[in-house]
């Protein structure tokens, strides 16, 4: 993948674990998500998931995990999406995660369009998504996007058990 420019000078492009510390920063920036999501501050094996976690039958060539940088080459935001599951044509977005200061502007959405076309053009028929029940906002994010929810399923995490929101997008 080469980069994606979005507006404003912010790109993406893909990132690797040899910038485990640049993402550890960032998800401390985000510790909000975290305590939301598993009830704890990011730990070195949660930010280790972003790169290592596959569902199964899937292998690295089906996971891209990709870097929101703003004009400066400031890592604001990081998503992780993998091809094909859990169908051929779905694509399972794992994460979709930006700073704090970088919310509540569009950029969001600006990010998730480009998203969408890039995984167009690599085959993607359609986006699944899993929002915890809690997380209001990002519920009411995904839905004014056009994602609509399918099922519902419970979740242990760190700390806390959630009711997850399974939700998509499609066609696309």
């Amino acid at each position: 993948m080469k980069s994606i420019n979005l507006i404003n000078g912010y790109k993406i492009k893909l990132i690797s674990v040899d910038n485990h510390k640049i993402v550890d920063e960032l998800c401390e920036k985000c510790s909000d998500y975290y305590i939301l999501h598993a009830g704890i501050l990011p730990s070195k094996e949660e930010i280790d998931e972003i790169f290592n976690a596959l569902p199964t039958n899937k292998n690295y060539e089906d996971k891209f995990v990709l870097g929101i940088y703003k004009f400066d080459n400031e890592l604001v935001g990081i998503i992780d999406i993998v091809r094909d599951f859990p169908t051929v044509g779905e694509w399972m977005l794992g994460l979709m995660l930006i700073e704090p200061q970088e919310r509540g502007n569009g950029l969001g959405k600006i990010i998730h369009e480009a998203l969408v076309e890039w995984a167009i053009n690599l085959g993607a028929k359609s986006f699944r998504i899993g929002v915890i029940e809690e997380n209001t906002k990002g519920i009411n994010f995904w839905s004014a996007l056009g994602y609509t929810k399918i099922k519902e399923v419970t979740m242990d995490f760190a700390e806390k058990t959630h009711i997850v929101n399974v939700m998509t997008l499609q066609p696309l």
